[in-house]
C-alpha cells in the first residue's frame, strides 16, 4: 500500500510539473505571437497612412478621421486577441485603405464628390455681420471666435474682413486691408527673394538626397568640413545649404 502511496504520489508531481511547463510554453508562445503581430499590425498601418497622404492628424477630414480610427481599432484587435485570423485583419485594412486612395482621388477630381466628402467652408463673419445660422449649425459660438482671433494675433473683431471655418476644421481669419502688416511691395522697397535652406547633415547623419537633388558630392562636403576645421562628419550637430546663394550654417555636435 506504502508503495502503492509513494507511485501515485511521484506520478502525480510528475503530471503537475509538465502541467506548469505545458502552462509556460503556452504563455511563451503567446508572447511571442503577440510580438510578431504587432510588429505585422504596426507596418501595416504606418504604410496605410502614409498611402493615404500626408496630413496631420489635426488636419483630416470627416472621412479620413473615421477611417484612420477604424483602421486603428482593427489593427488592436488581433494584438490583444490571439485566437483572432491576423489575415482577416489585414483584409479589412487593406481594403480601407485601398477605398480611401479610390475616393480621395476622385475628390481630387470631382468637385461634386469632395462636397459630399468634406462638405463646404463655413462663412462665420463677413462685412462686419456674424452669420448666426452658420454658427448655430455647425455649433460654433463668439467665445470660439475670439479664441481664434487671439490665435491669429487679432484682438479686435473690427479689425477682420472674414471668418471662415474651413472642411477640416481650421478657422481662417481675414483682416481688413488697412489692419494687415505692411509689406515691402506696397513700401516700395526692393527685398531680396526667398530662398530655399536644405539640411545636408541632421545629428551627424548627411541627407544624400538632398545632396543629389543640388548636385553636391563627397568631395563638396569634404572641403566643407575642412573649412570649419571638422575631421569626422559625426562631429557635425547641423549643416545647411542655401540654394542660388550656396550660403551655409554649420553648427557642431556638443562635446560630451
Amino acid at each position: 500500500f506504502k508503495i502503492k502511496s509513494r507511485y501515485s504520489a511521484h506520478k502525480f508531481l510528475l503530471l503537475t510539473n509538465n502541467n506548469s511547463e505545458n502552462s509556460v510554453n503556452r504563455r511563451s508562445d503567446a508572447v511571442i505571437i503577440t510580438i510578431v503581430r504587432t510588429l505585422i499590425m504596426y507596418i501595416l498601418v504606418v504604410g496605410a497612412l502614409r498611402m493615404m497622404g500626408k496630413r496631420q492628424i489635426g488636419e483630416l477630414e470627416a472621412s479620413e478621421l473615421v477611417v484612420t480610427i477604424i483602421i486603428s481599432d482593427i489593427a488592436a484587435m488581433p494584438i490583444t486577441n490571439i485566437e483572432v485570423p491576423l489575415i482577416t485583419n489585414i483584409s479589412a485594412i487593406l481594403t480601407l485603405m485601398i477605398l480611401e486612395v479610390i475616393l480621395s482621388f476622385l475628390a481630387y477630381k470631382n468637385t461634386g464628390v469632395r462636397t459630399v466628402l468634406y462638405g463646404r467652408p463655413s462663412m462665420f463673419y463677413k462685412n462686419g455681420k456674424f452669420n448666426q445660422q452658420e454658427m448655430m449649425r455647425q455649433r460654433f459660438n463668439v467665445a470660439d471666435i475670439m479664441e481664434e482671433l487671439r490665435g491669429n494675433n487679432v484682438c479686435n473683431l473690427n479689425d477682420v474682413e472674414y471668418i471662415v471655418m474651413e472642411t477640416n476644421g481650421n478657422v481662417s481669419v481675414i483682416t481688413k486691408q488697412e489692419k494687415s502688416a505692411v509689406t515691402p511691395e506696397q513700401m516700395k522697397i526692393k527685398s531680396d527673394p526667398v530662398r530655399m535652406s536644405y539640411i545636408i547633415i541632421d545629428n551627424g547623419t548627411p541627407v544624400y538626397s538632398c545632396m543629389k537633388s543640388l548636385g553636391l558630392n563627397d568631395e563638396w562636403l569634404s572641403n566643407k568640413m575642412k573649412e570649419h576645421g571638422i575631421k569626422n562628419v559625426k562631429d557635425i550637430f547641423y549643416l545647411s545649404f542655401e540654394e542660388k546663394t550656396g550660403n551655409t550654417v554649420v553648427i557642431p555636435m556638443d562635446k560630451k
